[in-house]
């Protein structure tokens, strides 16, 4: 079964069901949709009203913290937390809630958000929000004085927590593809034979195996070879990254439901354009507006948000991925050619799963921004990290995607755990695939070395 559904997204609800979701009616508004998935529908009307359905089911349970429990579990992380404070929280819009049935609920992660990105309240906190990028200024600094190369080993395994025995399980985990900074994985070694690979350029790239086990690992080696350009001086050409992926028709088009050019979108891409015409003093002010004005938060699994540019910037909400789209949208719309890259942020005892974009200009050819880090640094008042992931990006990757949703080869019978980004892997069996809370992938960096490149 394909993910093609995800295109109904951009079907609008019946008003009576939109309203009672907005109102937090939810089961009263699944059962609308049942009534009228009862008759006969058209075709994207039906997806749209099914997918709404699976969305109504599975929200609550990303968003289970009452007013009341939200304020304890603040006050197991900051002592003397105020419950007015969570009033001035949400009058600032920096709480992601929704209302099932009645009630207020926020979402699980309300705590860490807050932490990481109020640091006035992280200081009060015990323990507090891990903050320190020291080890970046000094990569960053290392960076600018030559290229250099880094080399690590990566491991993810996968355990099946809902694992049965005597059931084979078709699995795809994800593998380093080639990219402009990156080579392809490099003695790759895995628990089980693995019976195919995606080519090395592959869109979203991953192994897969079968297996009876209740876990697998896929062991593989990473080369970066990331170069330090300063895309703001326009004395600085040439193409920094000439063993690219030329820009395709593909990176200056839609690609709904998350990158899609609605009205408000091109408004506010032509605000920020202004008279402006150069394609890297234009992607910069999409960079800056994204990282000084969207607050980093945690979110819901991306197949349950409807779209993800649009939703970044009109909630100016968002954590790496939604971020990541907005700036690709607003690129796309502004005809400048604009991609997904996705895997890990994989530094020494800190691994786990990341989203940036790319941008293309004739002066440079194709960079990286990663607008998430951009905005933390803004945050924190380093300017030479803001900068910095204009153009430029840490070597601490594993880049397995370039692009979402795209397909598995041999491809899924049921549909994904994650439609759009391929990260932590995904399973099934020959009767049903497995939904993310009933498998964990772990990463781990088994050793790193840096020299000259």
């Amino acid at each position: 079964m394909t993910d093609s559904y995800l295109k109904s997204l951009l079907c609008p609800l019946p008003e009576d069901i939109a309203h009672l979701k907005g109102a937090g009616q939810l089961s009263l508004a699944k059962e609308l949709i049942d009534r009228r998935l009862a008759g006969k529908l058209p075709a994207m009307m039906r997806e749209r009203l099914e997918t709404e359905a699976r969305f109504l089911d599975d929200m609550p349970a990303n968003y289970p913290l009452t007013r009341e429990q939200l304020v304890a579990e603040m006050r197991r992380r900051v002592a003397d937390f105020d419950e007015k404070e969570l009033d001035e929280f949400l009058r600032r819009g920096l709480l992601d809630l929704i209302c099932v049935d009645g009630e207020l609920r926020f979402h699980e992660d309300t705590v860490a958000s807050l932490l990481k990105t109020q640091p006035e309240l992280n200081a009060r906190a015990n323990p507090p929000y891990d903050s320190d990028r020291s080890k970046l200024d000094a990569v960053i600094l290392r960076m600018q004085q030559g290229p250099r190369l880094f080399r690590y080993r990566l491991r993810a395994t996968m355990r099946i927590r809902a694992w049965q025995p005597d059931t084979l399980y078709r699995i795809h985990l994800p593998l380093a593809a080639r990219s402009m900074q990156q080579g392809a994985a490099l003695d790759i070694a895995a628990s089980e034979p693995i019976l195919s690979m995606d080519a090395e350029d592959a869109p979203q790239r991953t192994a897969y195996l079968e297996s009876s086990a209740e876990s697998v690992w896929l062991e593989f080696t990473v080369e970066q070879r990331p170069r330090y350009v300063d895309a703001m001086n326009e004395e600085t050409c040439g193409i920094i990254y000439p063993q690219a992926r030329p820009e395709l028709r593909e990176d200056l088009a839609e690609q709904p439901p998350h990158i899609a050019f609605t009205p408000y979108l091109r408004s506010l891409a032509a605000e920020l354009s202004g008279k402006e015409k150069d394609p890297v003093r234009l992607a910069r002010r999409f960079y800056d507006y994204v990282t000084q004005n969207v607050i980093y938060a945690y979110q819901r699994p991306y197949r349950l948000i409807e779209g993800g540019a649009e939703y970044t910037a009109v909630n100016l909400r968002g954590d790496c991925g939604p971020q990541a789209l907005l700036f690709i949208a607003l690129c796309r719309i502004s005809g400048i050619p604009a991609r997904w890259q996705s895997g890990l942020y994989a530094a020494p005892g800190d691994v786990g799963s990341h989203d940036w974009a790319e941008f293309y200009s004739e002066r440079l050819g194709w960079l990286p921004v990663d607008c998430s880090f951009g905005g933390a640094a803004y945050r924190m008042g380093s300017k030479l990290r803001h900068d910095f992931y204009f153009g430029n990006l840490d070597p601490w990757r594993m880049v397995a995607n370039r692009q979402y949703y795209a397909p598995f080869v041999p491809e899924k019978n049921y549909r994904r755990a994650d439609p759009y980004d391929n990260q932590r892997g995904e399973a099934e069996t020959d009767n049903y695939g497995l939904t993310g809370a009933q498998f964990s992938t772990r990463w781990e960096m088994l050793w790193s070395e840096e020299k000259e490149d």
